[in-house]
Formats: structure tokens, sequence, C-alpha cells
């Protein structure tokens, strides 16, 4: 009960939070606009470049900036997204391109169409990485590294050391977990007084 009352918790702040961040407008982080975001989505891009994937799945669609980019290489692509607002404008983002859109939250999704040749999580895994929750999180860790079939895209900003190394430790679990690392990169870009980083990196089942 105590589980389960943890996790509704957390739940609910973290939808709370995307809510208001997108209630304030289309595009509130900048995908469109921004230097660096537009640097990371072509990171990503290219990272799963060369090939066709049959079933690919993105945790976090947030508004289908990067939905947009997988449907051009996928025949299905299966998006989940928390945020009802953001999940309204993907939908609308993303018509006809053969997305199918789930609303929930990735540490109880069942994991329907499993498994995929190409799994996605952009900017998503420190959200779900809290002391409050941890174990919930290492729960969904190991569901997502069973739902990838094929390759599996790691993509999450950083901003100093400690936090680079904190996501080269999420790539580090996944490969603890059955996974090579293909390729690894760090993209950055000024934007605007900041230079934000990113470290993008592929993975396929070894």
């Amino acid at each position: 009960m105590l589980k389960a009352l943890r996790l509704a918790w957390h739940r609910w702040t973290v939808r709370r939070k995307m809510d208001r961040v997108f209630g304030r407008g289309k595009d509130p982080y900048r995908y469109a606009a921004s230097p660096y975001e537009t640097a990371r989505l072509d990171a990503m891009e290219k990272a799963v470049a060369g090939r066709r994937y049959k079933n690919a799945l993105e945790v976090g669609a947030a508004e289908g900036h990067f939905t947009r980019r997988m449907a051009a290489f996928s025949v299905a692509v299966t998006a989940l997204e928390l945020s009802p607002v953001a999940l309204a404008r993907a939908r609308e983002a993303t018509t006809g391109l053969g997305v199918s859109f789930h609303l929930g939250d990735v540490r109880v999704w069942d994991g329907a169409g499993a498994p995929f040749d190409l799994v996605v999580l952009g900017e998503v895994l420190y959200y779900l990485d809290k002391p409050l929750v941890q174990e919930e999180f290492e729960e969904a860790l190991e569901r997502m590294a069973a739902w990838a079939g094929g390759r599996l895209l790691l993509a999450h900003g950083f901003a100093d050391p400690a936090e680079r190394a904190r996501r080269e430790h999420y790539r580090a679990r996944f490969e603890a977990r059955g996974f090579r690392l293909v390729s690894e990169t760090v993209v950055s870009a000024r934007d605007g007084d900041i230079t934000p980083s990113c470290l993008v990196s592929l993975l396929e089942r070894a």
C-alpha cells in the first residue's frame, strides 16, 4: 500500500508540473527554436539512422517533436506520455503518421506491443530517478530493458561532470542488463547565455 501511495504521489507531482509547463503555450521547451534542442534531436536521429524500424517506442513523447522524426524511419511508432496537455498536441502534430499514443506512467504501463526493435528514452530517466521512488525506478529500468528487443537510444542533458557521470551510469545499467554500446556522443550548442550539453548513447541488445 505504501509503495502504491508513493508512486501515485510522485506521478501526480510530475504530471502537475508537466501540465503547468505545457499549459503556458505550445513548445515551452523551445524544441523548434532552441539551437541546442535542434542539435540534440539531430544527434538522436543521426544515431539511429540507416535502418528502418518495424516497431518503435518513444517514452516521454512531449509534444511529438522527435515522434515525427521517428515516424519517418519507422513503420509503426508507439508513443507514451504522462501529460495529457502535451499528448493532445503530439497527436495533432503527428496526424496521419502511423503513431499510436498512450497516456500514462512508464512505471505502470504494460508495454503493449513489446518487444520493440527501437526504444527511445530522451530526457526522461532523471524525472523517474528520485530517492522517494527509487525501487519503482529500478523496476521500470528492468521492464524497459525487456521491451527493447533491438536498439535502445538514451539522450539526457547535463550541466556539469557530476551530472554527466549520472547519465553515463544510466547507460551502464542497461549494459548490465544485456546491452552493448554501439555509439556515444556529446552534443552541445550555444543557447542564449548558456551552452547546454547532452549525452546521446545508442545501445543494442548483445
